[in-house]
């Protein structure tokens, strides 16, 4: 399956005058208005599902300098030219305007007439996604950006920022409700990264479907098991596993401190899946890892550590297979764009050079 959605980029911390940001303002509303008039608003949002078409149009936007930094750009660029009337909303944003998507999809809600059970399903993917990548994917990028749009026939397609501080990284995650069958096994349009992490603790591979299975069966028949292995761990600071002999590899995963009431609360629930282990409240990174550590220790079954992110070069070749040709798109909605000869041709040379860059 191609797994998209995941980019290791770097953030600059460097000035920009306000005229930089006020030409990426003009070219993208120019490049997006073009392309919902020629492809629609359905299209618009699976496109946005795809790590190449939102690279293509920051590359087309002068926006790919900023690297990570230009998916805050283009998200306030978006809130600002998508409006409800073109069958489209715009919720979410960087920090605090991501915790206000529930409030927003309330007001869409009530301009496109959704009911109160859609509107339910609607927040919970947004919930959903949110501990997925922040909990059930650990790779070390804590989120801070969380931009969801939702069509007026309910569709969505969410986009997610990760962080990580000291290296400067940040890592984009890209998600659509069109063909979602899970939410906790294979469930991104993609993945896609600058480079792979050594270890990763990814549950959503398919690969960790017993270390999924196990996780339910610990906090829902096996607890006494989980509550000695507890116990265990907080006599000694130094309970660890080593040396995990999974083929062909070598892991060392600590035993994670963790408050027993969520466990406990977990029992109380006995969640029927994953998906419910996952979406109970409390059920963080800490305790999560906790359960991937039990489900090694006590039935030696092993979550996949692989990094699922890939390369833009293997996506975009990905892409093409899937006859998702999304560069091209972009570049005859720019071509049919309002935008002056010189702008067109310059951002044109632009995408050409991308095309080169994925095709050599």
């Amino acid at each position: 399956m191609y797994r998209s959605g995941l980019r290791d980029l770097e953030i600059h911390y460097t000035y920009k005058s306000k005229w930089y940001f006020e030409r990426a303002e003009k070219i993208l509303t120019a490049l997006v208005e073009s392309y919902l008039s020629l492809h629609g608003a359905k299209r618009f949002l699976k496109g946005l599902s795809s790590p190449v078409f939102f690279d293509a149009l920051s590359v087309a936007s002068f926006l790919d300098e900023l690297e990570g930094g230009a998916t805050t750009i283009m998200a306030a660029i978006f809130k600002n030219i998508i409006k409800p009337e073109i069958g489209l909303a715009v919720v979410g944003g960087k920090r605090v305007e991501g915790y206000q998507v529930p409030a927003e999809l309330d007001m869409i809600g009530r301009y496109f007439g959704f009911s109160s059970e859609r509107l339910d399903e609607l927040k919970y993917a947004s919930k959903m996604v949110a501990k997925v990548d922040n909990v059930a994917i650990q790779d070390g990028f804590p989120l801070y950006f969380h931009l969801m749009v939702v069509s007026k026939d309910g569709e969505w397609t969410i986009i997610q920022q990760g962080i990580k501080v000291l290296e400067g990284l940040v890592r984009r995650y890209h998600w659509a409700s069109i063909k979602l069958k899970s939410f906790v096994e294979e469930p991104h349009t993609g993945i896609i990264s600058a480079h792979r992490e050594k270890t990763v603790i990814d549950m959503t591979s398919m690969k960790s479907e017993e270390a999924r299975k196990a996780c339910v069966e610990l906090v829902t028949h096996d607890f006494k098991k989980l509550r000695r292995l507890h116990e265990a761990s907080s006599k000694s600071i130094q309970l660890r596993l080593t040396d995990l002999e999974e083929p062909n590899r070598n892991i060392e995963l600590d035993m994670p401190s963790i408050k027993w009431v969520y466990l406990q609360s977990l029992y109380q629930k006995q969640p029927r899946n994953f998906e419910e282990l996952l979406s109970h409240r409390g059920v963080g990174i800490q305790t999560l890892r906790f359960l991937v550590f039990a489900c090694i220790q006590l039935y030696q079954v092993y979550p996949s550590f692989e990094d699922p992110a890939i390369s833009f070069e293997e996506a975009y070749k990905l892409a093409e297979t899937l006859d998702d040709k999304w560069i091209y798109e972009v570049m005859d909605a720019l071509k049919e764009s309002s935008l002056e000869m010189f702008l067109k041709k310059v951002s044109y040379n632009r995408l050409s050079s991308l095309l080169y860059t994925v095709d050599s």
